[in-house]
């Protein structure tokens, strides 16, 4: 998926969650929505690397949707803001970065969870840039505003 519709993901994702956990919103929804472009670290042409100019180098050695598109490093960033007691920084990052995963698993390239301890990819039906990441983008959008327009009390449902 293209790097809007990750962030729109990471933004719905945030609202949904942030109730759920002990942290202030404006703290948890921003760290999400910016861990939701992390695993893309390993794509040469990615919002993040164009925003760090040092992960630039991480393509170099790291293939697209190799080792930063598994399941270990949302592990080892939870793991190490356990270990240093930051879980209100590691949490959202966590959750930010799934998101990521989670919305790459519905492409039709996918996303291989386990490696490189597995080949096994989870895919799905959309195709990066088509028509219907638009549809996914533009139903996480409206989501996004509804779900916020029912935390301000501007709409009861």
């Amino acid at each position: 998926m293209m790097g809007r519709t990750h962030a729109i993901i990471g933004l719905l994702t945030a609202l949904v969650l942030f109730p759920f956990f002990d942290i202030h919103w404006a703290l948890f929804i921003p760290l999400v929505v910016l861990a939701s472009y992390l695993p893309d670290v390993d794509h040469e042409n990615s919002k993040i690397n164009r925003v760090i100019p040092l992960t630039r180098l991480v393509p170099k050695f790291f293939k697209h949707r190799g080792f930063f598109h598994s399941a270990f490093p949302p592990l080892l960033i939870y793991l190490i803001a356990w270990h240093y007691g930051y879980l209100h920084i590691g949490i959202p990052i966590t959750i930010g970065y799934l998101s990521h995963l989670i919305s790459d698993s519905l492409t039709k390239l996918g996303c291989n969870f386990l490696h490189p301890i597995s080949n096994f990819r989870i895919s799905g039906f959309v195709t990066t840039g088509g028509k219907m990441e638009y549809l996914v983008f533009a139903g996480a959008a409206i989501l996004s505003l509804l779900v916020t327009a029912r935390a301000l009390g501007i709409l009861h449902l």
